[in-house]
Parts: structure tokens; C-alpha cells; sequence
């Protein structure tokens, strides 16, 4: 199945769920989510993209599977990386089009560029960057709660 395909199949389930406030939906919203961007995550890293000096930095931490940098890959982190490459890559841009796109509407290439420049504005607002530090990690407060869009 082509990646993109994926994506537009998860985006579905979303669709069907995100008007409750039942705690199972919420969660269930969240897995989804969550499926989407480490999906689109490691079709970055599989393609090589890099931004920052990430991911190449830390090929090392990736390839023995680093416990300290694995932690440090949350959802934030696997976000922020995923909306700086989809700035630069089109293939990218239009998987995250997908994700982003509530409705059936004519959602524009422009209009998504816009939402993903807010969308990195708010991670790096929060502190959320794609620099590990080994040494000063334990000390970084690791998850924040989600909530629901």
C-alpha cells in the first residue's frame, strides 16, 4: 500500500471519531494520530530528508536504537520533523495535505503551507526542537498531554 494511501486510510478513521468526547474515542483519536505522523516520520527518515542536521546528527542513536534518544522521539518531536521536511519535500507536503484536511472542501497547497508554519511556530513555542542533548535530557519534561482537535 502506498504510504500517502495509508495515510488517507487512518485520516478516515479520524474523520468518523473526532465529534465525541467519549475517553475511548479520544484515545482511539490519538492512536491515529499518532500512526499518521510516525508513519510519515520514518518515510522521512527512509528517504534521507533532513533538516536541521537531522536526522543524519544522530544515525548512530538510530541505528543501536539509543534508549535516552528513542524517549526523546515523541510525537512532538516526530511532528516538528515532519512539518520542517514538508516545507521541502512535495511528496511529504501532500501526505501531511491529507492529515490535515478535515473536510471533503477544496483545502489549498496554500492554505496547508500555513497551517503547517503555525503548527511549527506552536512546537518551537514549547520548546520542541530536533536537538538531543544525552547529557541534559533526563532533566527535559518528556511528554505533555494531547489534546483533542
Amino acid at each position: 500500500m502506498e504510504t500517502i494511501d495509508l495515510i488517507a486510510q487512518l485520516k478516515q478513521n479520524i474523520v468518523r471519531i473526532q465529534h465525541t468526547d467519549s475517553l475511548d474515542d479520544v484515545k482511539e483519536l490519538e492512536f491515529y494520530d499518532f500512526q499518521i505522523i510516525n508513519t510519515i516520520f520514518y518515510y522521512g527518515l527512509k528517504h534521507q530528508y533532513s533538516t536541521e542536521g537531522f536526522p543524519e546528527k544522530y544515525n548512530k542513536l538510530i541505528k543501536n536504537e539509543d534508549e535516552d534518544f528513542q524517549d526523546f522521539l515523541n510525537y512532538d518531536v516526530k511532528s516538528y520533523y515532519v512539518y520542517k521536511i514538508a516545507l521541502q519535500h512535495d511528496d511529504v507536503f501532500q501526505m501531511v495535505k491529507v492529515y490535515f484536511n478535515d473536510s471533503n472542501s477544496n483545502y489549498k497547497d496554500e492554505n496547508c503551507k500555513e497551517d503547517l508554519l503555525i503548527s511549527i511556530k506552536i512546537l518551537e513555542s514549547e520548546g520542541v526542537n530536533l536537538i538531543f542533548d544525552a547529557e541534559s535530557f533526563g532533566t527535559i519534561p518528556l511528554f505533555r498531554p494531547k489534546l483533542p482537535r
